[in-house]
Order: C-alpha cells, then structure tokens, then sequence
C-alpha cells in the first residue's frame, strides 16, 4: 500500500462505522446487486436449491448453527423468529418446531412456494411466508431472533442495520468467508468471462468489523468443508448458467457451450460436482456486554 493510500486511511478513523460503511459503498463489494436482488433470478434457483441437504458437511453446518442456538436459549417456545431471504426454508423449517412463529421473508414466489410444499408435508403449521422485496417490507414488530442467511443483503450496511433494528436481542449473519472454490464453475467462468468468479463480494469481514465498530462483538465461527451435488447434467448446468449469470447475461451461444462441456462429464447422466468453502456463523447477542464487575 503507496504512503498516499495509508496517510489516507489514517486520517480517517478505522473504528467508526462511517470508515465501514463508506468502504463498503465505494468498493466492489457493493457492486452487482441488482440482478441478485431481483425474483426472477432466484426463482430460477429453486429447483436445485434443495440439493445441498444431501452433503454431510453442509448437514453438520446445519445442525451446529440451530444446536448453538438451541444452546443458548434462542429458540424456545415463545420466540419469535424472522428469516429473511429464507429461501426454501431449510433452517426456517428446523426453527419451527422449537418457537412459536417463523415469518419466513422472500423475494422469490418459486423459493417460497418450495417451502410451503416441505411445510406441508412435514406438518409444520407455524411458519408465515412473505412475498417481498425486503427493501421496501416494513412492520413495527421486533423479534427474538433475526436470521439472514447467504444473501447478498448482507453487502448493505444498510440493510444490516435494519436487520439490527429488527430485532429484540438476537441476530444471526450467515456468509462466505474468502473460500468458495469449483474446478468446474471456475474453469467456464475463465472460458466464458475471462476471469474467476469474484468470491470477495459477500465476504464476512467487512460484515465483521462494521459490527465491531458499532460496539457489538460478535462470536464468529468457521464451517470449512466440500459441498458435493451430484445431478442430471441438465440441471447441472442450469445451476451453473443461474451462477455465472450473477455476473453477466449470458448469450445463447454461451449458454449452449456450457451445457456440452457438462454433458461431456456425465456418467450415466450424472454429474458429480465438489465446490471447498469457508462459510461464517455469526452470533450476535445485543446485550453480551450489559454485565457488571
């Protein structure tokens, strides 16, 4: 870093939230919300959204957030819990049965039709879904429990604050954290963008130090481990056309290339596809340091 970058840097003060929340806005970090924020994007999602309950290290992650929770006696059977961009619902429907509600919050009408479907046929009659776009959802309710879960609200530091506000005591952030890595994916994304795919853009320390600088200290934990899918090779490649779609609108052409290079790894129609990630499990409690000596 040149004397110029780091004499500006010093002349700010890295411990506010502004220094944060500018950086934030000014960077990459920010940038590409716009297709990722939108319903049709994530209805497309939906269909492969469910594939991961199948990977024993995202099953272990899983049951490590809502035992911790359990734990700490965030889920009891008067809570109140939001889940915002709840997706289908995979830990909404494990919260349910342990609080009174869950308003499960989405901007996909496919994700949230999914979860309604598993609700059902698990029983679960607790559960509110809500088809909004969280920017513009508003309600004078505060929750036991905030969960916001691998969604790109969490580059806004103003969404986060609202999430914040939201709440009573409890928040959880779930997100990438700097690993996000498949042969497969990064190889076409080279071929077909001209660069890897940018897996900085949600990364959890911006997150983590805005909060530290608000006075909050988060407990913050790691899930290091290999997500595997294995899928028809069609779906597979529809899972990769939504991905790096995130980036670009890709054309016909681009879209047809990708197919036959998946194709052309399917044993009996099938293809196995193994991506490494660090995901980070933030616990927030609002009132860790209300304590006396």
């Amino acid at each position: 870093m040149d004397n110029e970058r780091c004499a500006t840097i010093k002349e700010r003060d890295i411990r506010s939230p502004k220094f944060w929340k500018e950086l934030v806005q000014s960077s990459m970090v920010h940038k590409g919300l716009s297709r990722s924020e939108k319903g049709s994007c994530w209805d497309q999602a939906a269909a492969t959204y469910d594939d991961l309950e199948a990977c024993s290290d995202y099953q272990f992650q899983v049951k490590t957030v809502l035992e911790t929770l359990k734990e700490r006696g965030v889920l009891h059977k008067k809570a109140r819990v939001i889940d915002i961009a709840c997706g289908t619902g995979i830990y909404a429907l494990r919260m349910a049965p342990l609080v009174e509600q869950v308003i499960c919050l989405d901007i996909s009408k496919a994700m949230l039709s999914r979860l309604q479907e598993k609700a059902e046929k698990a029983d679960i009659r607790n559960i509110k879904t809500i088809l909004a776009d969280w920017r513009k959802f508003e309600t004078d309710e505060k929750f036991d429990l905030v969960f916001v879960s691998m969604t790109p609200l969490l580059r806004s530091m103003e969404n986060v604050d609202r999430f914040l506000d939201l709440s009573k005591r409890y928040v959880v952030f779930i997100s990438w954290a700097g690993i996000r890595q498949n042969e497969l994916v990064n190889r076409l994304s080279k071929e077909i963008l001209g660069k890897d795919p940018d897996t900085t853009k949600m990364d959890i320390h911006f997150l983590f130090n805005y909060l530290y600088a608000l006075g909050l200290a988060p407990d913050l934990r790691f899930f290091r481990g290999c997500w595997e899918r294995t899928r028809d090779a069609d779906r597979h490649a529809e899972a990769i056309i939504w991905q790096l779609e995130m980036h670009k609108e890709l054309s016909d052409d681009e879209k047809e290339r990708i197919r036959n290079v998946v194709a052309g790894l399917a044993h009996n129609g099938k293809v196995t596809s193994k991506t490494k990630v660090r995901i980070a499990f933030m616990f927030i409690d609002k009132e860790a340091d209300a304590f006396t000596c």
